[in-house]
């Protein structure tokens, strides 16, 4: 019987054939355009997470108070283990530090005198593994203790050179203080450190240094530096001119040097510190981890698995208290795997805006080709069910007819996707199963409609 219903809902399509085969069509062309956008939604999703991750959020930052510097490079080379870490970082700041740099270059020479340009800048001190692009935060209530307690991701964005952290005899320097001297990478610099928290100024020069690189920083303050003017006379300094008062600490733009050089400037001002015999120095002490997880989605494992080696190794958590032997997790406040999930989230809520208006479009096409097709055969309902008919059986009949049309939609989807490069072949899936579903439920009361009332009433209608 139910063969018997299959060949004759054949037959009566093929005697529509027109209207089931732009039904056909038309149901085709819902299945594509729900299986764009749905591929379209899966693509944008994975370009928005891959930006905000190149961007650097994956990365959080653990503060420290109270760690001792040898004990942050144990620190941090057990943080790199974790499963759900990609890397660890502990640059050195001078930023409110009482350190900063003066980087300067010889612009003209004779046998008597020197002039040099340079600027005065914040320092960082980076190895080799320090990512320029994703690795240097700022509390900027270090830059300015009235502003609130928030990091910020400083992008340093290359503009010439190499784009690489320097070794022991090179340097980077921020574009604006090359373009205002007038020099290009392979240029030799002087390198002078500056500590103003001792009393007498204590000044350590490093000659000799190449430039490898220029960069833009990204960041509120607008990378201020500054410049000075530099006389020399037979070896000896004469006179230096700046153009306002210098002032240690002030800006978040750095002079990129190596770790190593750093560390031999600390070590000097303790020497001169000691040699002076004052009290104990109040030097600027790493206080940074910078950890980057595997992927943006794993930032809250790696947040708990850091959090868990901290606390194993003694430390308490404390963002509010300033006490030894402390820590405390923050994310930064911009570019952060929450912005980049909530990202995420508005691109798959306005694709999917687009695609459950498809599904209604496609549903209120199935219910209209139902309701024709109901009330051009009411007729033929009360028939069948008169002659013998159950109303399933006639529900098979009807029912059948629409997946046969739903089918052709289906197939000739299929084969219309084959070319297209923008469809793959589960979204083609997906959107064929929304397509079915959307137009299965919006058909199915129209089906029911004239199957659930008593045959005599059907045909007393129809007359």
């Amino acid at each position: 019987m139910n063969r018997g219903l299959l060949w004759l809902a054949l037959a009566d399509l093929s005697r529509a054939w027109l209207r089931s085969g732009l039904a056909a069509l038309a149901i085709a062309a819902a299945i594509l355009a729900v299986a764009f956008f749905a591929g379209q939604i899966q693509f944008r999703q994975s370009e928005v997470l891959a930006g905000y991750e190149a961007a650097g959020a994956a990365t959080f930052v653990v503060q420290l108070r109270g760690i001792a510097d040898d004990e942050i490079d144990a620190l941090a080379g057990s943080v790199r283990t974790l499963d759900d870490v990609r890397s660890a970082e502990a640059p050195y700041s001078g930023i409110s530090g009482n350190i900063a740099v003066d980087t300067y270059f010889l612009v003209f020479r004779n046998e008597q005198q020197q002039e040099y340009l340079g600027a005065r800048t914040s320092v960082l001190g980076v190895d080799q593994r320090f990512d320029l692009t994703r690795d240097y935060y700022v509390d900027f209530h270090k830059v300015n203790p009235e502003a609130p307690q928030i990091v910020l991701g400083m992008p340093l964005l290359l503009t010439a050179g190499e784009a690489r952290p320097p070794g022991p005899q090179e340097v980077l320097v921020a574009s604006g203080v090359t373009d205002y001297v007038g020099v290009q990478p392979g240029a030799e610099a002087i390198v002078e450190f500056v500590y103003d928290g001792g009393g007498e100024p204590i000044i350590e020069r490093f000659d000799q240094l190449r430039l490898i690189g220029t960069f833009d920083m990204a960041g509120p303050d607008q990378g201020r530096f500054e410049p000075f003017w530099r006389f020399n006379a037979k070896g000896q300094d004469v006179l230096t001119v700046r153009a306002e008062a210098a002032r240690i600490g002030n800006t978040s733009l750095p002079t990129i040097v190596n770790l190593e050089l750093f560390r031999k400037f600390l070590s000097s001002v303790r020497d001169e510190l000691a040699r002076r015999g004052g009290g104990p120095a109040d030097l600027p002490a790493r206080d940074q981890l910078v950890v980057r997880a595997t992927s943006i989605g794993s930032v809250p494992a790696a947040e708990a698995a850091v959090e868990r080696l901290l606390q194993d190794r003694g430390l308490n958590r404390g963002c509010e208290e300033q006490r030894p032997r402390s820590f405390c997790l923050r994310l930064p406040e911009r570019n952060n795997f929450r912005s980049a999930l909530e990202e995420q989230n508005k691109v798959g809520r306005g694709g999917g805006f687009f695609i459950a208006l498809l599904l209604i479009l496609l549903a209120i096409g199935a219910a209209g080709l139902q309701v024709q097709t109901v009330l051009s055969r009411w007729r033929d309902y009360g028939i069948l069910q008169a002659v013998g008919f159950t109303p399933g059986q006639v529900l098979g009949y009807y029912g059948s007819q629409f997946a046969l049309v739903l089918t052709s939609g289906i197939a000739i989807a299929a084969i219309a996707s084959l070319p297209l490069s923008t469809i793959s072949a589960i979204s083609l899936i997906v959107g064929a199963g929304l397509a079915a579903v959307a137009a299965g439920l919006a058909s199915l009361p129209i089906l029911l409609w004239p199957v659930l009332r008593p045959p005599a009433e059907v045909l007393r209608d129809t007359g």
